[in-house]
Formats: C-alpha cells, sequence, structure tokens
C-alpha cells in the first residue's frame, strides 16, 4: 500500500492548534486548505496533502474550513461519507456531508459563519475558487507557501524518476503536429500547469507521483515550442531533452517569474491562455506580472477539449493495456475464489496485495490508483481505501474490487468488478437483487444510441433507471473521462453534466448501489465513443473492458430479452479470452 505516513489523533490535534495559533495572530476568521499540491492534482501523496495534516483524512478529494474557534470542518461528497467517519477524530473535525458540491458548500457555510477575513494558499487554490471565496469573505489573505512549514512537520516527498519520451507507435501525433493544430499565430501561447496534459501535448511520461504517469512541471506552450519548467533535481532523459519542440528548463519554481519574464522578452506573446480551474492563484499572479491581465484570456477547461478526444493510435494503446488489466482482475478474482473454495485464509489486505501482483505479472508499471478491495461491509464505501489484514473473506461474503494500471504508453485502466467469494454458494437474496439492478443499468448505458453532442446526463439517467424504480441510487457521477490519468476533464456522465459526448472520448460507465452496513456494489467498464455502424448520425460505445459477471449474482428473471441478448453476446467475448466468471467452478 502506498500510503506512508500515517498520523495519532494527538498530533492532528496539535496542528490544528498550532494553525489557529498561527491565525489568531494575523486575525484571521478562518483559513482554507485545499486537498491540492501546487499542481491542483488529484491524487496527491499525503506527504504533501496539507488537508490529511489537520484532518488524518486519506480520501482523494476534499475540502477543508478551519474556523478561529471550534471544531475544524471537512467538506466531502458521497464517495466519502462512510470514510471520513472512520477515519477522522470525531472530536475534532466535523464531517461535512455535501449532497451537491463540496466547494459550494463551504463556500456558503463562509458567509453563514460570518468569516470576513479569510487565509488560503495561494499556491494551492485554483484562481476560479479564489473568486468564489472572494464574494463571501471581504479580505482573502494569501498564505505563503512555506508558512505551513514552520508549524507543522511536513514529511519528504520520495525522489523523482527520470522524465522519458513515449514512442511514436505507443501515442499520437508529435507535439509540435498538437501545437501547430491549436495555435493560429507564433504570438499566441498558454500557461500550463495540469500535469496530464503536460504529459499529453509533450508526449513524456515520468511517474513522479503515485498513481500517475506524469511528472512534476510547468509549461508555457506555444505554438513553435512547448518550454517544460522543472527543478533542478528533476532527473530528464537525453531523447526527451532532444525532441523536437520542447525545452526543459532547470528552475526552482519561486523563480519562475524571472523565467517567464526572459522568454517573454523573446516571444513577444500577444495573447496567453490559462485554464481558471487548473490554475493556482499564485500562478496567475506570477503570469498577470509578466504578461500583463490584457494580454491574459481565460480558456476554461486547458487543453482536455483535444486531449479527450483520443486518437486511432491511443485507442489502439489503450484496448492493449486493458487487454492486460483485465487479465490481471480475471486471474485475481480466480485467485481469490479458489483460495476461499480450498479453505484457505485470505483477508482484504491479501486481495489488496494479490491485485498488484497480478498486475505486475501483465507487465503494469504502476497502478493508475489505490486498489480498492472492500469485503462485506466495507463494500459499500465507495472509496473504501484501508484494507484490512484482519478482515477475512468468506465464501458467502460479497467482494467489491476496483483497480487499474498503467501499461507501456502510459495510459491509465479502472475496472471495477464485484464477485462473490465462492460461485458455487447460494448469496444472499439482496445481494443478488442489488447486483442485478446495478447490471441492469451498466447494460442500458454501454448499448446506448445516442446523437453526437448528446449531454452526459441523459445517458446517466440511462444507468439509474432500473434501480430507481427499485427505491435504490447512488452518489456519485455514471461516468468520468479516462486517458493519461485516471480521471480526465473533458467528458463526464453524471446528473448535472451538461459536457456533450463526442467520437472518441473515453469514458467510465460504473453505477452502484451501496447499503452501509451491509455491503455494496459497482461494476465499471471503460468505453471509448465510436460511429454506429448502421445508422450514419448515430454514436455508440464500444468497452475496452471484457471481464464477465458473477453468475453467482445474477437473477436473469431480473433481466428482459434485450438485457439477456447483450449480456451474453458481452459474456461470449469474455469466455474467447479467458475472461469470464462463468468458468471459475
Amino acid at each position: 500500500m502506498k500510503k506512508s505516513i500515517t498520523l495519532s489523533n494527538q498530533t492532528i490535534k496539535s496542528n490544528i492548534e498550532k494553525l489557529k495559533k498561527f491565525m489568531a495572530g494575523r486575525s484571521l476568521d478562518g483559513m482554507y486548505v485545499s486537498s491540492f499540491d501546487q499542481f491542483l492534482n488529484e491524487y496527491v501523496p499525503l506527504e504533501d496533502n496539507h488537508r490529511f495534516y489537520l484532518t488524518g483524512f486519506t480520501g482523494s478529494m476534499a475540502e477543508l474550513l478551519v474556523p478561529a474557534q471550534g471544531k475544524v470542518r471537512l467538506y466531502v461528497d458521497g464517495r466519502y461519507f462512510e470514510q471520513a467517519d472512520l477515519e477522522v477524530d470525531l472530536n475534532e473535525v466535523e464531517v461535512m456531508k455535501c449532497l451537491t458540491s463540496t466547494t459550494e458548500e463551504l463556500a456558503q457555510d463562509v458567509k453563514k459563519l460570518g468569516m470576513k477575513k479569510l487565509g488560503y494558499e495561494a499556491d494551492r487554490t485554483t484562481l476560479g475558487y479564489l473568486k468564489r471565496l472572494s464574494k463571501e469573505a471581504s479580505e482573502m489573505v494569501s498564505i505563503g507557501g512555506t508558512e505551513f512549514a514552520k508549524f507543522i512537520e511536513f514529511q519528504p516527498l520520495p525522489a523523482l524518476k527520470e522524465i522519458f519520451h513515449v514512442p511514436r507507435e505507443q501515442r499520437g501525433r508529435d507535439t509540435l503536429e498538437k501545437t501547430r493544430s491549436i495555435f493560429t499565430s507564433d504570438k499566441q501561447g498558454m500557461f500550463l500547469a495540469a500535469l496530464d496534459s503536460i504529459a499529453w501535448i509533450t508526449n513524456c511520461r515520468g511517474y513522479h507521483l503515485s498513481f500517475l504517469s506524469s511528472f512534476y512541471s510547468k509549461a508555457l506552450v506555444t505554438r513553435e515550442k512547448v518550454y517544460i519548467f522543472v527543478t533542478p533535481e528533476t532527473p530528464v532523459s537525453a531523447k526527451a531533452k532532444k525532441e523536437a519542440g520542447l525545452e526543459f528548463i532547470s528552475i526552482y519554481f519561486h523563480d519562475l517569474e524571472k523565467e517567464l519574464e526572459r522568454l517573454q522578452n523573446t516571444l513577444h506573446l500577444n495573447e496567453v491562455w490559462f485554464d481558471p480551474g487548473m490554475m493556482n492563484a499564485s500562478d496567475f499572479s506570477t503570469c498577470a506580472k509578466v504578461f500583463g491581465l490584457e494580454k491574459l484570456q481565460e480558456k476554461p477547461g486547458g487543453f482536455y477539449e483535444y486531449q479527450s478526444i483520443k486518437e486511432p493510435v491511443e485507442i489502439q494503446q489503450m484496448e492493449a493495456g486493458f487487454r492486460k488489466a483485465d487479465k490481471a482482475i480475471f486471474n485475481t478474482i480466480k485467485w481469490a475464489k479458489d483460495s476461499i473454495k480450498a479453505g484457505k485464509r485470505i483477508t482484504e489486505l491479501d486481495l489488496y496485495h494479490e491485485t498488484s501482483k497480478k498486475y505486475q505479472e501483465q507487465g503494469s508499471v504502476d497502478q493508475s490508483f489505490n486498489t480498492i478491495a472492500g469485503c462485506g461491509p466495507n463494500g459499500s464505501i465507495i472509496h473504501y481505501g484501508n484494507p484490512s489484514d484482519e478482515v477475512v473473506i468468506k465464501d458467502t461474503d460479497m467482494v467489491l474490487l476496483d483497480s487499474g494500471g498503467y501499461f507501456e504508453g502510459g495510459w491509465a485502466t479502472d475496472t471495477t468488478r464485484t464477485f462473490l467469494g465462492d460461485s458455487s454458494k447460494k448469496a444472499d437474496p439482496k445481494m443478488i437483487e442489488i447486483y442485478t439492478l446495478t447490471l441492469k443499468g451498466l447494460l442500458a448505458c454501454q448499448s446506448a444510441v445516442f446523437p453526437e453532442g448528446t449531454k452526459g446526463m441523459v445517458l446517466d439517467g440511462l444507468a439509474r433507471n432500473a434501480m430507481r424504480k427499485k427505491g435504490y441510487d447512488y452518489n456519485h457521477g455514471t461516468g468520468h473521462g479516462v486517458g493519461v490519468h485516471v480521471h480526465e476533464p473533458g467528458v463526464r456522465i453524471s446528473t448535472i453534466s451538461n459536457v456533450p459526448m463526442k467520437l472518441g472520448q473515453c469514458v467510465s460507465i460504473e453505477p452502484g448501489i451501496y447499503i452501509p452496513g451491509f455491503g455494496g456494489v459497482r461494476l465499471e467498464n471503460i468505453a471509448y465513443v465510436e460511429k454506429h455502424p448502421d445508422y450514419p448520425k448515430m454514436l455508440r460505445f464500444q468497452s475496452f473492458v471484457y471481464i464477465g459477471f458473477d453468475p453467482a449474482l445474477i437473477d436473469m428473471n431480473l433481466l428482459n430479452d434485450e438485457e439477456k441478448k447483450i449480456l451474453e453476446e458481452y459474456e461470449a467475448e469474455c469466455l474467447k479470452r479467458g475472461t469470464s466468471l462463468r468458468a471459475i467452478k
């Protein structure tokens, strides 16, 4: 497991007290702390996650508001309701369970609590969210990146791996082919801080963070060259340095302003784009000084509108990665079922480690996120991140396994299967019901036929329809984009998604039902959008994932004739590939 540090409740309480003392010295009514690092990553190592040091919460996303008096407030979405309660000291931390937006509810509480003077870390707060908070607090106080380190003992990050260039056969167009298709003038540029976008535009990978194939950097992208800023300690391969259109510049990020000034004196850019959702407030201030506010132009979504549309070679590479991931997951489930049937003692933690082992046997470079291995009631914890060596998987237990990996080329995979410990045993009727309803949702969404431009919310309804008729639902979106990172903006299937579906997008389809204290089901395939072979104006999904479903948990009487036909065709392909759970006796 990649959770390298743990904190005692006493340490967390001490950190909170020290922060509040610091706040009192600055006359702050409150302090906003994000889950981000300065690159605004989703998966931030715990060593660099300031929110973790103040709560002990290990989930990838949450927001923190520290009032001058009273408990700190941790804002989590539906994925983390149970996990947050289990991980934090409820005497010090109040878990705010948000049914809508964590950021919006925090901003509203700033107003409700009368916080006039609010502190924030400029290098870890998005520009867009700073604007939102500014509407509620009359004074926003920027806290420097090193201020916390004066009174909280942060752990050092591990040494960085070498940045390398991905061969042409494992990715799409060359960098200059991409930049010349995006920019129409050599006087245009974009300041880029989204690490997956930098990895995509440069065709480089580095695996600098756990679960991410990208690398620590910032970039200035122009039509004829991408200037990549990395620290002097960052190793870069000779091939990457020689690649056309790339220039690696070694600096410490606090010297970024000087380096951008040097480049601007040569480039004379008169239009510089930035994504307000993926730019921290400190970098915006720097860019405003260097280029001038009049030359900065908001480009919401940055390069995601381009990188979310996968080229044929990218889809081929992702297909190859998913074939290996399919085998890893199937082999893991078979190992678990065979072990349980043979009377062996295996735990959640055993399953977690065996999953990593099976991925490595298929040639994975790394996992693309922290594997979720939840048995019984723990399966209801949507992003369960603490597999236990004390929770033994029994033959009638239902197990949720959500995993992904990186293979050659650095494209992420992501798949979830839920299974019964021993397929020869009779499952609890409630397990069968929620599993089958979830399967109906997956089949309905994955088999959808829709015109280009259909909004994600329309497809989301297809995945929820069957379970809602039985009174069930789930507190997360149905689908996220997948690419260089396992969560890639540019495409989304959810109840509120207005993002249009387009040819070439890659997206997850992952309905679920979660019953606290009982268990949970999630079934997830990743699919790409292709033209329908028979209807010229229509699109459809083509699955990357071919792993069968557990027959011990399916009530065929709940499936209609069309669903049965779709399921049988899918299972036939899984059987051909050697990944059908029906073959496990």
